[in-house]
C-alpha cells in the first residue's frame, strides 16, 4: 500500500510535470524557471516559422546566382536538431530515464545486457527517413571481423601491450559469441552484414529483438536475434513536450569488457550539443565514473549537465544529498573542470512514477525512500526554489516538488536548447539570410543603370587566371597554416608523453627502492590527458583563426578584381569572406588508453619479472604505443579532416567568383547580354524582384531584433 502523503506527492509532481509540459501561462514560481523561458519558446516558435516562409521567398526572389546559397539555408533550417547524449556506466539507468525523458513508459529495454554495442537514438519532431519510424543499421563485415579477429579496442590494446593471455581469453570469449550469434542467425548472418532494416511502426518487443541480448543458453530465442550485429538504432517519434527538434542518444555503458561500446558512444559525442552524464548515487564517481570526465572536459560547460541517479537507494537521501553534491563538485575543482555545472539528483524510478503513475514493480523501500524525503523536505522552511539556478545545490536542497528530478532534468535541457543553440542558430541563419538579400538587392538595383562596360584595356580572361593562380596558392597558404599548427600541437604532446614516461619511470624506481613492491603505484594518467586536451584546444583555435587571416585578406583582394572589373562603379558586388570549419571534438583524446587498463598488468608483469631494464622498457614501450596510435588517429581523423573541409570552402569561394567574373565578360556583349541577364535571373523582373527584396529585409531585420530581445545575458 503506497502511503497517503507519497501519493499525494507522486500526482503532485504528476501535475506538476504536465503543466510544465503543455501549458505557458503559469507563474514563474509554479514553473520554478528562469522569467524569460516562456518568451524564449514563443518567440523561437514564432520566429523559426518566419524564417522559413522567408527563406522561401527569398529563393524565388534573389539573382539566380545567390539560388543556391538560400537553398544551402533552407536545408539548415528544415534539418535543424538538438542532440542531447546520455552517458554512464553500464546499468547507471540511462534507458530508465530516457523513457522517461520522452514520455513512453518502457519502449527502450532498459536490461540491456553487456554484450550489447547499440547507440539507440530516439529522433523526436524531426524529418522521418521515407516515412519510417524504425531504422536499425547493423556492422559492417569488416567492423564485425576487426571485432571478432581482434578483439576489439581492448583486443588491439593488449596484443600492442604484449599481454597475450589476455589476448587469448577475450579472443576464446568473443568467439564464444560469433558461434551464439552465427547459430542464432544462420544464412542470413552474411546477408545482414553492412544492410540495415526499415520500419513504418514499431514496439517493445521489436526494439529488444535489436538492441537487448537478455539471457539465453541456446541461441535460438527470438529476443536480442539481431542484437550482436546491431551498430545502432534510431527511433522516430513525435511529441508536444519538445518544442525545438531533439535527438536523444541513449549510449551503452562505457565500461564494456571489449571497449566497442566506448568507441561507439564516444563517436557519437562528437556531435553532440547536450552532454548527460548519469551517475549512480551510491557509488557516485567511482573510478569509471571519474574516467568518465575525460569525454566531458572537451565540452563547454554550458553544455553539460550531470544526473545522479537511484537517490531512491540511498539510505538517507536527505542528509546524504548534500554529501554527495559537495564531493562531486570537488572531485571536479580536484578535475581542473567547472564546479558550478549542474547537478540534478533523481531517480529514474522516481521518474517513471512521476511520469506515468506508480508501476507495480518499485520496491517498498524505494516508496519508503520517497515518503521520507517528501516529510524531511516539507517539514523545513526552504527559499523558493524558482530565484535559484536550476541543477545548483542551493536549489536541489531547497525543492519540495519534482523530486525525481525529471521536470529539472527537462527544463535544463528546454533551457539550454534555446538558449545556448537554437536561438543563437536562428540568428545566424537570419544573418546570413539579411547579407544575402541586401547584396542581391544591390546587385539588381545597378545592373539595369549600369553599363557593365569594363575598361579598354582590362583583360578580363587575365583576370580569370589570376583567381585560378590564386586559388592554388590560398589552397597551399591554407594547407600550410594547419600543417604548423598541426606541427605545434604533436611537437607539445610529444614533450608530454616524454614527461609522462619520465615522471612515472621515476616514480617505478622510487616504489621498488622504497617498498621492494610496485602496488601503491598509481600512473598519473589524467593529468597527461589533461595536458595533451589542451595542446588539441590550441590547435583547434590557433588553425581556423590562422585560415580565417588568410581568407579575409583574400577577400579583399578578389573584391579589387571585382571593383577593377567594372571600371571602379558603384560597388555592385560584395564580396564576403568564407569562416573556416572548426575541428571536431577530440574523441580519440577521451576514450580510454591502453596506459589506464594496463596498469594493473603491468604491475603484474613487473612482479612476475624482477629485472629492472624489463618493466623499464614496458612502461616506454607502452607510452611509445600509446603516443603512436594517439598522434595517428589525430592525423587521419582531425587534422585531415580539417584541411579537407577548408580545401572544399576555398575551392566553392573561388569558383563562385571565377563563374562570377565570366558573367561580366558575357555582359559586356551585345550578343550574350541577354542570355547573361537570363542565367542571372534578371532578364524581366528586375524592378519587381528589387521591391520584393525590400520587404524581406525588413522582415530579416525585425526578426533579428526579436532574436536578439529573446537572448539576454545568461544570469550568473
Amino acid at each position: 500500500m503506497v502511503p497517503v502523503e507519497v501519493s499525494q506527492a507522486i500526482q503532485s509532481t504528476n501535475e506538476y510535470l504536465l503543466k510544465s509540459s503543455l501549458s505557458e501561462g503559469m507563474s514563474e514560481s509554479q514553473l520554478g524557471e528562469p522569467s524569460n523561458d516562456s518568451y524564449k519558446k514563443l518567440q523561437f516558435d514564432k520566429n523559426r516559422e518566419i524564417l522559413g516562409d522567408v527563406l522561401l521567398r527569398l529563393r524565388e526572389t534573389v539573382a539566380l546566382l545567390s539560388h543556391d546559397r538560400v537553398v544551402s539555408l533552407i536545408n539548415e533550417l528544415d534539418n535543424f536538431s538538438i542532440n542531447v547524449s546520455l552517458i554512464g556506466q553500464v546499468k547507471a539507468g540511462k534507458t530508465a530515464l530516457t523513457n522517461a525523458l520522452i514520455g513512453k513508459p518502457e519502449m527502450l529495454p532498459s536490461d540491456v545486457n553487456p554484450w550489447t554495442s547499440v547507440v539507440t537514438s530516439v529522433h523526436i519532431n524531426t524529418p522521418k527517413p521515407a516515412g519510417k519510424t524504425a531504422v536499425f543499421n547493423f556492422f559492417t563485415t569488416q567492423e564485425w571481423l576487426n571485432m571478432v579477429e581482434t578483439g576489439g579496442t581492448l583486443g588491439e590494446i593488449a596484443n600492442r601491450s604484449g599481454f597475450s593471455d589476455e589476448v587469448e581469453e577475450m579472443q576464446a570469449q568473443i568467439s564464444e559469441m560469433q558461434r551464439r550469434t552465427e547459430l542464432r542467425l544462420g544464412h542470413n548472418f552474411s546477408m545482414l552484414m553492412g544492410s540495415k532494416h526499415s520500419f513504418l511502426g514499431f514496439s517493445s518487443e521489436m526494439l529488444r529483438k535489436y538492441v537487448c541480448l537478455g539471457d539465453e543458453d541456446d541461441g535460438t530465442a527470438s529476443e536480442g536475434r539481431y542484437a550482436d550485429v546491431t551498430k545502432s538504432a534510431d527511433i522516430y517519434i513525435d511529441s508536444a513536450t519538445y518544442r525545438v527538434p531533439t535527438i536523444i542518444h541513449d549510449t551503452p555503458g562505457v565500461n564494456d569488457p571489449f571497449l566497442l561500446r566506448e568507441a561507439v558512444t564516444l563517436n557519437s559525442l562528437e556531435e553532440t550539443d547536450i552532454c548527460i552524464l548519469v551517475l549512480g548515487a551510491q557509488q557516485s564517481f567511482s573510478t569509471v565514473d571519474v574516467a568518465l570526465l575525460r569525454t566531458v572536459r572537451s565540452m563547454n560547460k554550458s553544455r553539460v549537465i550531470f544526473f545522479v541517479n537511484r537517490v531512491d537507494q540511498l539510505s538517507n537521501p536527505a542528509e546524504q544529498i548534500p554529501e554527495i553534491d559537495s564531493y562531486i563538485r570537488e572531485v571536479l575543482r580536484q578535475e581542473d573542470l567547472p564546479t558550478d555545472v549542474p547537478i540534478v539528483f533523481g531517480s529514474a524510478a522516481w521518474a517513471e512514477m512521476a511520469a506515468f503513475g506508480v508501476p507495480s514493480d518499485v520496491s517498498e523501500t524505494s516508496i519508503e525512500s520517497l515518503s521520507e524525503l517528501v516529510s524531511k523536505r516539507t517539514s523545513e522552511p526552504h527559499d523558493d526554489t524558482h530565484a535559484m539556478p536550476l541543477g545548483s545545490a542551493e536549489h536541489t536542497l531547497s525543492k519540495t516538488k519534482d523530486l525525481s528530478g525529471l521536470f529539472e532534468l527537462r527544463k535544463l535541457i528546454e533551457t539550454k536548447s534555446l538558449q545556448d543553440i537554437s536561438l543563437p542558430h536562428l540568428s545566424s541563419v537570419a544573418r546570413r539570410a539579411l547579407d544575402i538579400a541586401r547584396t542581391s538587392q544591390m546587385f539588381l538595383e545597378q545592373v539595369d543603370d549600369t553599363n557593365w562596360v569594363t575598361p579598354p584595356d582590362y583583360d578580363i580572361n587575365a583576370a580569370i587566371k589570376t583567381l585560378e593562380e590564386m586559388q592554388e596558392q590560398v589552397q597551399t597558404e591554407c594547407a600550410d597554416a594547419i600543417k604548423a599548427a598541426a606541427t605545434e600541437m604533436v611537437d607539445k604532446m610529444s614533450n608530454a608523453y616524454q614527461l609522462f614516461a619520465d615522471r612515472e619511470q621515476a616514480a617505478l624506481e622510487h616504489e621498488l627502492e622504497t617498498h621492494k613492491s610496485v602496488a601503491r603505484w598509481v600512473p598519473q594518467i589524467e593529468k597527461l590527458r589533461r595536458s595533451l586536451i589542451l595542446n588539441y584546444g590550441h590547435f583547434a583555435e590557433t588553425a581556423p583563426n590562422k585560415v580565417n587571416e588568410i581568407m579575409a585578406r583574400v577577400a579583399e583582394d578578389v573584391q579589387q578584381i571585382y571593383n577593377d572589373a567594372l571600371n571602379n562603379a558603384v560597388k555592385i558586388i560584395s564580396v564576403e569572406p568564407v569562416e573556416s570549419h572548426t575541428p571536431r571534438n577530440p574523441a580519440c583524446l577521451t576514450r580510454t588508453m591502453p596506459l589506464d587498463i594496463t596498469s594493473n598488468w603491468l604491475k603484474d608483469w613487473i612482479t612476475q619479472r624482477a629485472k629492472r631494464p624489463s618493466y623499464i622498457r614496458k612502461l616506454r614501450q607502452l607510452v611509445a604505443a600509446e603516443k603512436r596510435q594517439t598522434l595517428e588517429d589525430l592525423e587521419a581523423s582531425y587534422i585531415a579532416d580539417l584541411a579537407a573541409e577548408n580545401s572544399m570552402l576555398i575551392n566553392g569561394f573561388f569558383e563562385d567568383h571565377i563563374n562570377g567574373l565570366r558573367n561580366i565578360a558575357m555582359l559586356n556583349d551585345e550578343e550574350q547580354r541577354a542570355e547573361a541577364l537570363q542565367v542571372l535571373g534578371m532578364e524581366k523582373e528586375i524592378k519587381l524582384r528589387v521591391d520584393r527584396l525590400g520587404g524581406i529585409i525588413d522582415e530579416l531585420s525585425q526578426t533579428l531584433t526579436e532574436l536578439a530581445a529573446s537572448s539576454p545575458p545568461t544570469r550568473k
